[in-house]
């Protein structure tokens, strides 16, 4: 029988898809999706684990309205409420955490004083309800002046977003594509699997590279598979900085094997290109201070799949700095295809943002923190199997969340590499230009 244990008496009885008592040899059956969402949760008891992760394995390649997970926490609840020693915690904003109660013993601190009779004297009984009392008086008053000042859910937010994952390391590996040098620089995050695909695992399937990328620079690649899209960032012209104008952005399905004619691809961008569809301006902040600088990012971004429709993302970036680490951000992207082309869907969110920055593998990277204030998002009349990807996503991660992570991961005067909410996180590299209000 495949089971897994929850706890001493109850366990997921796989085979017959049923929660089983074995305290009173009860059976409580379960759906598909309540069946894959507390597996979920049992193989990480005692993590936080997000929304997005429980919904894509309730209802895998699915678009559900919130309250589906909502409902099926809830049954799995009611189902749950007999046992006292397991709780399924709420996480606001961030996802679901099942907790297992190991005892019930009560270990009281060695450094508390003893009475002969073993139990605490009543002077130190006393000083330790007046500490305790203070203590939560004192947290009561500082979550009071957060509310009142407005800052409590800014707080709030900013902790949920230092508990995302972040870049754990930078691969850099050389190889070659038509004829010249390439550096690829392979990311992964700290929730990512602690494994490298080599180059040609990004570039193998292209052909017809020598028609497209001929000069005498060096190539330079950043990629990064996040469990479900692998992108790429490829900047043609490269000595020290970016000196192409219009820097190579893909994204694939990581599961689908999709051989690209590099040619084909060119002439397709350059018939989609003729029409800049991302019309939303973005230096919209109020009344800037003179003196504060701006920086705009533009780039394209094409997914492509084994048919020959391709998507193409238009998107814009904007941040005024108002300190060295803190300021004002605003993202757009206009989502057309080849096969819809005069059919688009827009989103644009925007908030202030706190920056913070480490290196990793001796690459500078840099985190924005950002507390989305104002997001649109502009449904299509119509939608292609290949846009309902980045459709799903949209309103996945970005729709849905009131905080929002960006990360920068390279630049230069005139580039700039991000890794942005498109088809999950994916590595963009932009035009930058930085204009001083």
């Amino acid at each position: 029988m495949d089971m897994v244990k929850l706890s001493k008496y109850l366990s997921i009885d796989l085979e017959s898809r049923e929660l089983l008592d074995e305290s009173n040899h009860s059976r409580s059956p379960l759906s598909l999706a309540e069946l894959e969402i507390i597996k979920l949760l049992a193989q990480r008891i005692g993590d936080v684990v997000s929304k997005e992760e429980l919904n894509e394995a309730g209802w895998p390649g699915r678009l559900v309205a919130p309250s589906s997970l909502t409902q099926c926490i809830s049954t799995l609840r009611r189902k749950l409420e007999s046992q006292n020693d397991i709780e399924l915690k709420n996480i606001p904003r961030y996802g679901y955490s099942l907790c297992v109660i190991e005892s019930d013993e009560l270990v009281l601190p060695k450094s508390v004083p003893q009475s002969e009779g073993g139990n605490a004297s009543p002077a130190v009984n006393h000083l330790s309800r007046y500490w305790r009392w203070l203590a939560v008086v004192l947290f009561f008053v500082f979550l009071a002046g957060l509310h009142f000042s407005g800052k409590l859910k800014q707080t709030v937010n900013y902790l949920a977003l230092l508990a995302q994952p972040g870049v754990a390391s930078i691969l850099n590996a050389e190889t070659e594509l038509a004829g010249q040098k390439v550096k690829l620089s392979q990311l992964r995050l700290e929730d990512q699997p602690d494994e490298h695909r080599s180059a040609s695992h990004f570039i193998g399937s292209w052909s017809n590279t020598d028609k497209v990328f001929g000069n005498e620079l060096l190539t330079r690649i950043f990629a990064n598979d996040n469990n479900r899209y692998e992108s790429v960032a490829l900047c043609n012209q490269y000595e020290g900085e970016c000196k192409d104008t219009q820097p190579l952005n893909l994204v694939r399905d990581r599961n689908t094997y999709s051989p690209l004619d590099l040619q084909w691809l060119s002439d397709t961008k350059l018939r989609m290109e003729q029409v800049t569809y991302n019309k939303i301006l973005l230096d919209k902040f109020e009344n800037p201070s003179q003196g504060l600088v701006e920086d705009i990012y533009r780039a394209d971004v094409y997914y492509y799949g084994a048919s020959k429709n391709v998507v193409r993302a238009d998107v814009r970036l904007s941040l005024v700095y108002q300190s060295p680490a803190r300021g004002t951000l605003v993202m757009a992207a206009c989502i057309t295809d080849d096969l819809l082309r005069h059919v688009s869907m827009r989103y644009q969110f925007s908030g202030e943002f706190k920056m913070q920055q480490k290196t990793v593998d001796g690459q500078l990277v840099k985190s924005f923190l950002l507390d989305t204030e104002n997001v649109s998002f502009t449904s299509p009349d119509a939608i292609s199997e290949e846009s309902a990807t980045i459709y799903r996503e949209i309103r996945k991660s970005v729709l849905s969340n009131e905080t929002q992570i960006l990360r920068q991961i390279y630049q230069d005067a005139n580039s700039g590499v991000w890794m942005l909410p498109l088809w999950g996180d994916t590595m963009v590299w932009a035009h930058r230009v930085e204009v001083t209000l």
